[in-house]
């Protein structure tokens, strides 16, 4: 006694296998049905750079997104689909805040890590580079050992 779910013919199992055997390996089936586009409008609010048709709107909010990140004027210029000259000459100002702003972030994160949670190998690292502390003193005129001299006649 068979069920529903259960296949009661073998010419259904070996159609379905030579289906999956087509298919070459690391390609997909393509679907007869295409899934429905949706089109709309929206309004940016931006900087426009550029003349003509080759012009664009770029919001200064994204520009601040990938500056904070620490990208350079090319990376973010081929973002936008732009040039690196005509974004470096709009965006200048925008950047170097998003970048100096991260700067402070990091310093900040640095000392709360040296400081509060007593970190030993931040107390190290911001020792030698903000107090100017060294493991190895360099030798100035001022502190340099006077030579010996064992010969009397001078």
């Amino acid at each position: 006694m068979t069920t529903e779910n259960e296949i009661t013919s073998t010419d259904t199992v070996e159609d379905a296998q030579k289906d999956y055997i087509l298919i070459p390996d690391g390609q997909k089936p393509e679907y007869a049905a295409k899934p429905k586009q949706r089109t709309g409008e929206k309004t940016v609010k931006g900087i426009i750079i550029g003349r003509g048709e080759s012009s664009a709107i770029i919001n200064t909010d994204e520009v601040k997104k990938l500056a904070s990140l620490h990208l350079t004027y090319k990376d973010m210029a081929d973002f936008f689909g732009c040039k690196e000259t005509t974004f470096r000459d709009n965006f200048r100002t925008v950047v170097e805040q998003s970048r100096q702003i991260t700067k402070q972030r990091l310093m900040e994160a640095m000392l709360e890590s040296a400081i509060i949670k007593q970190n030993p190998t931040i107390l190290v690292w911001t020792s030698k580079n903000l107090l100017n502390w060294t493991d190895q003193p360099v030798n100035t005129d001022s502190n340099q050992v006077l030579p010996w001299n064992s010969d009397p006649e001078q």
